[in-house]
C-alpha cells in the first residue's frame, strides 16, 4: 500500500522557460504546480518523494481556466527554476531560450 499525496505551490519563473513536453518557450511568469508525492516508508524520519509535477499553463485571455496542464519530471522542473533565479548562469539561460526559438531578453543591469 503506498500513501501520496498532493501539494500546490506557485512558481514565478523570471525568464522564458523551456520544460520538458511543451513545445518551445514558456513566458516568464506564475505557474500553479500540483505534486504528486509518495510516502517513503523506508525513511528513518517521514518524507515524501516526488513523483511527478502538474503545470497549469493558463490562457493569456482568460486565467479562470487551466487551459493545458503538463506534466514534468521534478528533477526537470527544480532545474529549470534554477537556471532561471541564477544570476551567474545567464549565458546558460540564454542559450536555452535562443535553443528554443526565443530571444533573449538584454541584461542591462
Amino acid at each position: 500500500m503506498s500513501i501520496t499525496r498532493t501539494t500546490h505551490r506557485t512558481v514565478t519563473f523570471f525568464h522564458p522557460t523551456h520544460l520538458p513536453g511543451h513545445d518551445g518557450l514558456l513566458p516568464a511568469g506564475e505557474y500553479e504546480i500540483d505534486t504528486l508525492e509518495k510516502l517513503d516508508l523506508d525513511a528513518p524520519m517521514r518524507r515524501y518523494i516526488a513523483l511527478e509535477c502538474h503545470v497549469h499553463i493558463w490562457s493569456d485571455k482568460d486565467k479562470s481556466e487551466a487551459t493545458n496542464i503538463l506534466t514534468v519530471d521534478p528533477q526537470k522542473l527544480e532545474a529549470a527554476l534554477a537556471l532561471d533565479s541564477d544570476p551567474l548562469r545567464a549565458s546558460d539561460r540564454k542559450q536555452m531560450i535562443i535553443s528554443h526559438g526565443g530571444q533573449p531578453e538584454d541584461d542591462a543591469a
